[in-house]
């Protein structure tokens, strides 16, 4: 059963909005404290949250709550309410993530119309029963999206076809070809690694396809390659892109015809192998410039499965920080500060889940004591700007409101990619729903 949460300190203004909620037709349940709210949405997760910017001194606040919510339950929808008219707490708050600000005194008609836009969009809410979470990489990913490559990931695993896993660098790939072999019928069988970036490019084949004696100097004996110790099982050839395109041809045919050929030999040996082949570049692009063969990329891109980057599923940076810290511990207790995590929070990670591990490793060294500082983070994320401080935009202009700022940059960024919303959703760090809900409020259709 959906329901709305509705979380404020004061009870009379709570129920009045339990009220209204109900009114709709729609259950409607409150909490007293984000504390309460919290353990309430840990037994059943609600469909929508209004939620109270500041509470009693018994509480934690919005803002806190709000960041809690978005490290457990992902991009569920959050709308803040506030009685204070506070524009950098606002601003602080949608870069969180919330779908809408809304002040006190409270417009009734603005609440109905959130609970019908927000229940009435077509999407299942999040909701005990649905499809259960798939662990990756040391953690259950808590984003939606992040938990969408996995389930794309499991039903690919199901074949033999061919997967392509793309993705800045340090998202993940390697683990996300790791996944899927455990995951298929090959778990049994050898996984094999190539890097086709750190090999050259006169040995690449060698190690691909393995070679004869006397296939070139020192070539003293036949060996096989790591498509022959791949048999049976799964091979990754990470960073394809960077391969020869010389090489690509003869791959192309070993993929086509399952049959290879060391260097400098005649004999034909079949090869049972599931290839997953990975790339941080944009391979269309790569065909375009003529560096990548077209035949090469349909022939792998039989499932396509595309990485986020860490600042685009911010709700695991938290549980990937505490599985760091235990992996990095040696044993020894460590936790985050509060002002801690709302720096990790902040920070946007160019270099991903690799630069979050190289972080948290570094401070679990230099922190002595049992918690972690943000003077014990790298200087980049201890030096980022407060997100009370600046917009979106990064600049607040006196005498503007809330959702003027937001409609225009919504407005700008829909125009710099040419109206595409997927895209214009991840400029702006918001998943699709969220960006489609917001177009609809500010009427940009």
């Amino acid at each position: 059963m959906q329901y709305v949460l509705i979380v404020d300190d004061e009870a009379p203004f709570r129920h009045m909005l339990e009220s209204a909620v109900g009114a709709l037709g729609v259950t409607a349940r409150g909490a007293a404290s984000g504390e309460q709210a919290l353990g309430m949405m840990s037994e059943a997760v609600p469909a929508l949250v209004l939620l109270d910017l500041r509470m009693g001194p018994r509480s934690i606040d919005g803002l806190a709550t709000l960041r809690k919510i978005r490290s457990q339950f992902g991009d569920l929808p959050v709308a803040i309410i506030s009685g204070y008219g506070d524009v950098l707490s606002a601003v602080t708050a949608m870069k969180l993530g919330a779908l809408d600000f809304l002040e006190k005194p409270l417009d009734l008609e603005e609440v109905r119309r959130i609970v019908g836009e927000v229940l009435g969009e077509g999407e299942d809410p999040i909701v005990p029963g649905a499809a259960a979470p798939l662990p990756f990489g040391g953690i259950t990913p808590i984003d939606r999206r992040f938990q969408a490559c996995l389930q794309l990931l499991a039903a690919a695993a199901e074949s033999s076809a061919p997967v392509l896993i793309s993705g800045e660098s340090g998202t993940g790939k390697e683990v996300a070809a790791s996944f899927l072999h455990t995951r298929s019928p090959r778990a049994d069988g050898p996984f094999v690694k190539v890097n086709c970036a750190a090999i050259p490019a006169s040995l690449l084949e060698s190690e691909m396809f393995g070679h004869e004696a006397g296939a070139f100097t020192g070539a003293q004996q036949a060996t096989a390659g790591r498509f022959e110790a791949a048999d049976g099982g799964t091979l990754l050839l990470d960073e394809i892109a960077e391969m020869d395109p010389g090489l690509q041809a003869k791959l192309l045919r070993v993929l086509q015809e399952k049959e290879l050929e060391r260097l400098g030999g005649t004999t034909t040996r079949p090869v049972d192998v599931r290839v997953v082949a990975t790339t941080n570049r944009d391979l269309p692009q790569a065909i375009a410039d003529r560096s990548f063969r077209e035949d090469l990329y349909f022939r792998l891109n039989v499932f396509e499965v595309a990485l986020p980057p860490l600042r685009e599923h911010r709700a695991d940076i938290l549980p990937l920080a505490c599985h760091f810290i235990e992996l990095y511990g040696a044993g020894k207790r460590r936790k985050l500060s509060e002002e801690a995590e709302q720096r990790l929070l902040a920070y946007p990670f160019p270099g991903n889940v690799r630069e979050l591990g190289n972080a948290v490793e570094r401070a679990v060294i230099l922190a002595r004591g049992g918690v972690i500082h943000p003077a014990h983070l790298p200087p980049t994320m201890t030096t980022q700007p407060d997100a009370e401080q600046v917009t979106a935009a990064g600049e607040v202009r006196s005498g503007t409101t809330v959702h003027d700022m937001e409609r225009e940059l919504i407005v700008k960024t829909l125009a710099d990619h040419d109206g595409n919303r997927t895209h214009t959703a991840k400029a702006l760090g918001l998943s699709r729903r969220t960006l489609l809900y917001k177009i609809k409020r500010y009427r940009l259709v």
